[in-house]
């Protein structure tokens, strides 16, 4: 089948190679702020491993192709993907009201882009009403596709989905696509039919429920170091409940993220002005942005509020390991409080550090390292951030002798409590205190 994809973020690289990979004739086509040249040196600008191989493979064969022309797409494909950011609907209508107007017969149109729920309907009738100015009367498909794709693991999310929701209001439409999808869904039940408007919400909803969990976790995590708990065995506990399980369960200094942090404002809004009377993905939102303060109230305390000239080195500044996005990090939040008491932060990420750079310029105060244990050097203490694997298994000797005061504020709970007590750090986790305390 001829496909067309509109956007070159993880997203639309991911489809247009996993739809070129199974035999498809696939064109990807660069929106606004996309660079033609850069996608075609496989400069991509996502983290994805093993994508930009895959890409240059289906491109020596001739299965798939770039281009930064609108017409390309819309010449070329029976079917159209769109795949844009969350921010970018006004692109989208603008692509799609042009597209209206290219072909006389009918047209399919899969919208992968997380817009607001209804979009799918309001962006079909926009095209409808561009076709019936010029007279043409054949109908347009149009389907939504929610994307669940994780950076570091899209390739997989695509290729082996747990699930595929697809939203559809016609048969036709449906048909198409469910045959374009056929190869990644054959296990019966993972691709899950419902309407456009369903299958938008759905997206929320699941992530809605994602940050739900993260969140409680994080309160009885906080109410765990008031009582002197340890909320690893809670978490345990909690989890062992098959009605539960233990998938984002994890407390921590508090969730990231563009989409999913995104996608969750979203639904809050929407919440907020299509319902009265409900408050829990905003406090859900809020108690979140108050969890990524953690590590911070827990040092401020510590130094009996007196933080000014201490210097405080950091292990992680992206949303999660992986990635070298820092959207929403709580890395950014914590950043602003410490510089706001005078500290000086030494930090280091295995990959976001230009990132870093790009977002709070050179700063005085603010070092940002080549290594782990460089970062740590003459610290006054280190918090933990992000949970990238090299954090996991220091050289904890070398750690020691190395900063000023050994003094760790884990922020992800990587470490055993009775264990870094016994090698002489003074540690506190995220409602792990109980461990020291006791």
């Amino acid at each position: 089948m001829r496909v067309s994809v509109y956007g070159a973020g993880l997203t639309g690289l991911v489809t247009a190679w996993a739809l070129a990979d199974v035999g498809n004739d696939v064109v990807l086509v660069a929106c606004e702020g996309e660079e033609l040249t850069a996608l075609k040196r496989l400069q991509l600008g996502v983290n994805e491993p093993g994508l930009s191989e895959r890409l240059a493979a289906q491109l020596a064969e001739g299965r798939l192709r770039f281009e930064d022309q609108w017409a390309a797409g819309f010449n070329h494909g029976d079917v159209h993907f769109v795949a844009l950011a969350a921010d970018r609907i006004a692109l989208a209508e603008q692509l799609l009201a042009a597209l209206a107007l290219t072909r006389s017969e009918s047209l399919t149109v899969v919208n992968q882009s997380t817009f607001p729920v209804g979009a799918a309907r309001r962006l079909r009738e926009l095209m409808l009403l561009e076709r019936e100015r010029q007279g043409l009367v054949d109908d347009v498909y149009f389907l939504a596709l929610p994307s669940f794709l994780q950076e570091g693991a899209a390739i997989h999310n695509f290729t082996r989905p747990q699930r595929i929701l697809l939203g559809s209001d016609d048969e036709w439409g449906l048909r198409l696509v469910a045959e374009l999808l056929r190869p990644f869904c054959r296990n019966q039940g993972q691709l899950m039919v419902m309407s456009t408007k369903e299958a938008e919400f759905s997206k929320y909803a699941i992530n809605g429920m994602l940050a739900t969990k993260l969140s409680f976790m994080n309160e009885m995590a906080n109410l765990a170091d008031q009582l002197q708990v340890d909320i690893e065995q809670v978490r345990k506990g909690v989890g062992s409940d098959p009605r539960i399980g233990f998938d984002y369960i994890y407390p921590g200094c508090g969730f990231g993220g563009l989409s999913f942090s995104q996608d969750v404002m979203r639904l809050a809004e929407t919440v907020e002005t299509e319902v009265e009377d409900s408050y829990l993905l905003q406090t859900v939102l809020e108690s979140n942005e108050q969890q990524k303060e953690v590590l911070f109230r827990k040092l401020w305390r510590h130094f009996d509020s007196d933080l000014a000239g201490k210097t405080v080195a950091i292990w992680g500044a992206a949303f999660k390991p992986g990635t070298d996005r820092i959207d929403n990090a709580p890395c950014l939040l914590l950043l602003e409080a410490l510089w706001a008491q005078g500290v000086a932060v030494r930090i280091y990420d295995p990959a976001a550090l230009e990132s870093l750079r790009r977002h709070f310029g050179e700063r005085q105060d603010m070092r940002l390292c080549d290594s782990a244990y460089q970062a740590a050097e003459g610290a006054d203490a280190l918090l933990i951030v992000t949970e990238w694997k090299e954090f996991w298994s220091p050289d904890f000797e070398r750690l020691a002798e190395l900063m000023r005061n050994p003094l760790i504020f884990d922020g992800r709970n990587i470490y055993d409590p009775g264990f870094m007590r016994e090698i002489g750090f003074t540690y506190r986790g995220v409602g792990r205190s109980s461990d020291f305390d006791s």
